[in-house]
């Protein structure tokens, strides 16, 4: 009886869920048709003259740890239901809930829902954004701190949640650097890492607040520190403001505290193209951005208008200039979006537009990095969605794409010799009681001037508030698992990731 009552109630949900989304449809439409004239004028404005840090000095790698010790057996699943726990994103509905034609105000839409008319986003890269170059690397941590216990914190997040998990590598196991890449016939490579989804809020802010803002970084702080640019999505607003949270069911809000220690982790630039950045409203984003700056960490995927939101973020590491962009195919509303005169993020609906800021960064950049909120959550395959917008993005001149929003790893592609990775993950989040949403890693992209670029996956588990090295066994096991759902690519025992 309860089987048939829950069903029931989610048909009737699903219906009227799309009667709504029909309805905001039109209203979207009429909204695209007013705003028409203002992009068009926005997008052919001149293109702009980047700025470009210098290069980062070399860094002398930390030394290498030893190898962690195995991880405990997973925790129990408990109630705990995070932003990636969710048929669609952050919000219960029905498996085969009917996509309606555009996001409804106060629910989220995800990468599998048509295409909302385009109401912002063709102006593109009108200028930088303030903090247009990422700064040079600090010196790597030699020792690279000893790891603390694991603890739950008591606060109440935006969902309720589950303990944190057991897993607890020794000491010596802090992830050790990577070696930088030799210049060979091909000229220099410069080594970027990326990583998943990064909150400070909820449970991960008890812990936070108990352990240090620091904790989170035990395992990976070497490896970020000794890279050539350190790239995460920020998946939160970061304001101490009297803010009023967004009409969602999961909304984030974590403290500034947590940015000095981020930017002295290694975190050179975050992506805030996503389904959370204005979930503080447009004053807590416009904060945000002040507080990345004030911290100097470079930002992109959102701002005070298009222009800022798709412009890119342009570094030069040993002579090679990088692009970084991000945009987004998930947003709550379409008032999410950036427009010509809107804050907001940079919307992805219209591939078209993502399009734009690619070719705009290839224009200024020998390597161009394309950072992507999209796809459908705790599904570990990508939609029909993902690969159009990835692929268009590389026939615009991207060399690397790097996706998220899914919550769980979704595997690798190529296409026309240029690397796709789907789904990063949660990196520092919550804990859910999806088992597929424990499996992070950290992606390694190793690029030369001429845009071509290899890339390498090493398996971490993602606990509460921090990500811990898999053991090598479960490591094994989870390249193994993404390897079959990556058509046409083998990875090899050390996470090196190659057409088969």
């Amino acid at each position: 009886m309860l089987i048939l009552v829950a069903a029931g109630g989610a048909l009737i949900y699903a219906r009227e869920h799309t009667a709504r989304e029909a309805s905001t449809a039109a209203a979207l439409r009429a909204a695209a048709e007013q705003t028409e004239a203002a992009i068009a004028y926005a997008a052919g404005s001149d293109a702009f003259e980047p700025a470009v840090s210098e290069p980062a000095a070399p860094q002398e790698p930390a030394a290498a740890g030893e190898e962690p010790a195995a991880p405990a057996a997973p925790d129990a699943a408990g109630g705990e239901t995070p932003s990636g726990d969710a048929s669609q994103p952050d919000e219960d509905l029905p498996a085969d809930d009917a996509a309606g034609d555009a996001p409804q105000a106060g629910a989220e839409a995800d990468s599998a829902r048509p295409n909302p008319p385009l109401t912002a986003g063709a102006a593109v890269g009108a200028a930088p954004p303030a903090a247009g170059a990422a700064a040079a690397k600090p010196p790597a941590n030699p020792g690279g701190g000893q790891p603390e216990s694991e603890a739950s914190g008591q606060a109440e997040a935006s969902a309720s949640e589950e303990p944190a998990g057991t897993r607890s590598p020794a000491p010596e196991a802090a992830e050790p650097p990577k070696k930088a890449a030799s210049s060979g016939a091909g000229g220099p490579v410069v080594n970027l890492t990326f990583a998943g989804d990064v909150i400070f809020s909820g449970k991960v802010q008890s812990v936070l607040e108990q352990q240090g803002y620091d904790y989170p970084y035990t395992y990976v702080r070497n490896r970020f520190k000794s890279d050539d640019l350190t790239v995460i999505n920020l998946e939160t607003p970061v304001t101490s403001g009297n803010t009023t949270g967004a009409d969602k069911t999961f909304v984030f809000k974590s403290p500034p505290e947590a940015l000095a220690p981020l930017k002295d982790a290694g975190v050179d630039v975050v992506n805030l193209a996503n389904n959370h950045t204005l979930d503080q409203g447009i004053p807590g984003l416009l904060d945000t951005i002040a507080n990345l700056d004030k911290n100097g960490i470079a930002h992109v995927g959102a701002g005070k208008n298009a222009s800022a939101a798709y412009a890119p973020v342009y570094v030069e590491r040993k002579g090679v200039k990088i692009a970084i962009v991000g945009v987004s195919r998930v947003l709550p509303e379409t008032s999410w979006a950036a427009g010509p005169n809107h804050p907001g993020a940079a919307s992805a609906y219209d591939p078209e537009a993502a399009a734009r800021a690619v070719e705009e960064a290839k224009r200024n950049a020998d390597v161009v990095v394309a950072v992507v909120h999209w796809g459908k959550e705790r599904v570990d395959m990508p939609d029909g969605n993902q690969t159009t917008l990835a692929r268009r993005m590389i026939d615009a001149g991207a060399d690397l794409i790097i996706g998220g929003h899914a919550h769980v790893l979704q595997g690798f592609e190529q296409y026309k010799g240029k690397w796709i990775a789907y789904g990063t993950g949660n990196f520092i989040f919550t804990r859910s009681a999806t088992a597929k949403t424990w499996e992070t890693g950290v992606f390694q992209a190793e690029c030369r001037k001429d845009g071509t670029c290899s890339l390498k996956l090493v398996p971490y588990w993602a606990e509460l508030a921090r990500p811990v090295p898999m053991d090598q066994a479960d490591a094994q096991r989870l390249l193994r698992r993404i390897e079959k759902l990556s058509p046409g690519v083998k990875i090899d025992a050390d996470g090196r990731v190659r057409a088969n």
